[in-house]
């Protein structure tokens, strides 16, 4: 069994509902949900990468993409 460790820089886009937050919010209306946010996103890759991840930094903010 071989260990490897990945540590890319990724963009990973995840749609989530988020109390008072539409497609005309703003990024400071989405900073608000940070613990939330987080907690979902960790939760998605632990479910994908059960032998464990680390995270150095979090940033996020709207996909003004999608809108």
């Amino acid at each position: 069994m071989s260990h490897i460790k990945i540590a890319p820089s990724v963009e990973f886009k995840m749609e989530i509902d988020l109390d008072g937050v539409t497609e005309h919010s703003r990024d400071y209306d989405v900073q608000q949900h940070k613990a939330e946010i987080y907690a979902e996103f960790e939760k998605r890759l632990v479910s994908v990468f059960p032998e464990g991840i680390k995270i150095d930094s979090f940033d996020f903010g709207l996909d003004r993409d999608k809108y």
